[in-house]
């Protein structure tokens, strides 16, 4: 696979040559007109019954005096109706805007507004969308046919396709991707892929998303076969999440994704298109890749072969995309330092349709580019250039809190907890006020813990990385388009804390009442140093303390006990059962002693006795090394 120009250096990149996607499709029509362009359950069109039906659908707009870029809504599921549709809407010169007649019919009406649509493309099974959204209707599986005519070849700059893209909280981002960046997409699935990758395509992703889009182009660039509800087994399979992490078996950050099943040789190929690294096992196929994708460049940007050891490596960069890694100022940052990911060249889209603050925050002029008028678009991506010259990806600006400087990337605790034989599911967020929130959903009758997943995440990561709250859930929120509903995961790990809370006083409750008081007495002296709550079985210096905090921690626990608090018993004790468990017998008499056994002067001088013994040891390690 051949890559784009170095970041910063103001190479231009390599522009489209080849045929259009019209070109194209025309062209596979007239060689192999009997070839299966698209595979339904209820039946299948070939390249020449294709041709003429997106020819039948650009000629009924004609009809209606259409101009030229007007806005042509497709409200259609997956389906051989739905691919001539697009061609025709392109065919006439018109702008594909495809809805989801699954989507919410509110959020239907919205975008319809939004892209000012002329007309909308139905047919009798999603003609009811038509009227929810108050936009006339054609019915596509009712339009006579008409005399072949020659695909125009439009120019580069014309609008071709509006996708939407939603952000985090599902805000809606029409991006209006031109028939330039079809034709620098289409040359790069022509030519930077193995012969074959694309000759089967199950289209899964909602049909108003670019990786739909790219789902469809697909197949139809090289001469395959788009599959749409249908079980067929895929040789080369573009299997797409909805943005976020995404894992090979099933993302945390979106649907699960279909690789479909593998031929009678084994030989099924897939291509993941996310929005960030892989967090989960590389599917067992015979060829897989992961493409890196954004709405704002009309689809995936980067890609390169899965590597279970490196799954945060982006990839190439497309022919036509130029790649910069830059700080707040619009600069270069060294290698192996975190900025912020830009992409430039002619696979940048024009912008956000109806929005222009938005589309001038996001879509800036391309300073190192010599090409006048190139623009850069700014992601949502933190990533670095390594030494080796690959591009990692990092975490995103809006997840991805700092401590001491360092970033935390909430995938890296993501996906150590996705590797714990008893989780099943699991997603890391960043809180508002920047903690990093796990919810972990477990593998039943697995007998999973949260104390076991600490330890589990302890023993693999640095204290940096690892979560600052960490719940089980049933499972995990999700919003409509199948994403993980981050917002309302923080709920959820709020409610589970404090069922954990209840069920552990239940549990406590027939206990005596010196030690749950001194829990309590424990738990508010944690608050009052650290400012905020911490769970009964968190390690005092993970959860942020440290050396001169724990010092003060005792003077805090001296004045709730009334009592002398050995600051060494509580480094040999750093979390707050432990502590309370200790403090406890403390808290029944003026004596310090509870009945039998060591008084407290005693258990002191032994906690003591026993820090230098750990103490010596220590040094005497350090001697032997």
């Amino acid at each position: 696979m051949t890559g784009g120009s170095a970041p910063g250096d103001g190479t231009p990149v390599s522009s489209p040559t080849g045929p259009g996607l019209l070109a194209r499709v025309a062209a596979h029509a007239e060689r192999t007109p009997h070839a299966v362009a698209v595979r339904a359950t209820a039946g299948s069109l070939d390249y020449g019954d294709l041709v003429a039906r997106a020819g039948a659908v650009a000629g009924a707009l004609r009809a209606r005096g259409m101009a030229v870029e007007s806005p042509v809504g497709i409200c259609l599921p997956p389906s051989p109706d739905l691919v001539a549709a697009l061609l025709g809407v392109l065919w006439a010169g018109g702008v594909a805007v495809p809805l989801d007649p699954a989507a919410a019919r509110m959020r239907l009406r919205l975008q319809a507004a939004d892209a000012e649509l002329v007309a909308l493309l139905v047919t009798a099974a999603t003609a009811e969308c038509g009227a929810s959204v108050g936009v006339p209707t054609i019915l596509v599986d009712a339009v006579p046919a008409t005399p072949a005519v020659p695909p125009p070849g439009w120019c580069a700059e014309r609008a071709a396709v509006v996708v939407h893209s939603a952000g985090l909280e599902e805000e809606p981002r029409p991006v209006v991707v031109t028939h330039g960046n079809l034709a620098g997409l289409v040359d790069w699935l022509v030519d930077g892929w193995p012969a074959g990758t694309f000759e089967a395509v199950r289209v899964d992703a909602p049909p108003d998303g670019h990786l739909a889009l790219c789902q469809l182009l697909a197949p139809l660039a090289v001469g395959g076969t788009v599959l749409v509800d249908t079980g067929s087994a895929a040789r080369g399979v573009a299997a797409a999440t909805a943005g976020g992490a995404a894992t090979a078996g099933g993302a945390a950050g979106g649907p699960r994704v279909r690789i479909g099943p593998p031929g009678p040789a084994g030989d099924t190929a897939a291509v993941l298109l996310t929005g960030g690294p892989l967090t989960g096992p590389v599917p067992t196929v015979a060829a897989c890749w992961s493409a890196w994708s954004a709405a704002e460049v009309g689809g995936p940007a980067l890609a390169g072969a899965c590597l279970d050891d490196d799954p945060r490596a982006l990839g190439e960069p497309r022919p036509d995309t130029t790649t910069y890694v830059l700080d707040d100022a619009l600069r270069p940052v060294p290698v192996g330092v975190v900025g912020r990911l830009h992409l430039g060249g002619g696979a940048v889209t024009r912008g956000y349709h109806g929005q222009p603050s938005l589309t001038a925050e996001r879509y800036l002029p391309d300073p190192f580019s010599v090409t006048p008028g190139r623009r850069m678009v700014v992601t949502d991506d933190l990533v670095r250039r390594d030494a080796d010259g690959v591009l990692r990806w990092v975490g995103r600006v809006d997840e991805c809190p700092r401590r001491d400087g360092e970033p935390r990337p909430p995938v890296e605790a993501q996906a150590t907890l996705c590797r714990h034989p008893g989780v099943a599911d699991a997603v890391v967020v960043c809180s508002p006020t920047g903690d990093l929130v796990a919810a972990a959903v477990p593998v039943p009758g697995a007998g999973t813990t949260v104390v076991g997943l600490r330890s589990h995440l302890a023993g693999l990561l640095p204290a940096r990385l690892r979560p600052d709250r960490l719940a089980l859930v049933d499972a995990l929120p999700l919003l409509p388009s199948g994403k993980v509903n981050r917002r309302a995961v923080l709920g959820a790990v709020t409610r589970a804390e404090r069922a954990d809370a209840v069920a552990q006083e239940e549990r406590t409750s027939d206990r005596a009442d010196p030690a749950v008081a001194a829990q309590r007495l424990v738990a508010q002296a944690w608050t009052a140093v650290l400012g905020r709550s911490v769970g009964a079985d968190r390690n005092f210096f993970d959860a942020g303390g440290d050396s001169l905090l724990m010092i003060r921690l005792s003077g805090v626990l001296r004045r709730a006990f009334d009592r002398d608090v050995d600051v060494v018993d509580l480094f040999r004790l750093p979390t707050i059962r432990d502590m309370a468990a200790h403090l406890a017998p403390l808290a029944t008499g003026a004596g310090g002693s509870s009945g039998t056994g060591p008084t407290v002067a005693e258990r002191q001088a032994q906690a003591r006795q026993e820090a230098r013994r750990q103490v010596g040891r220590a040094r005497g390690a350090g001697r032997d090394s």
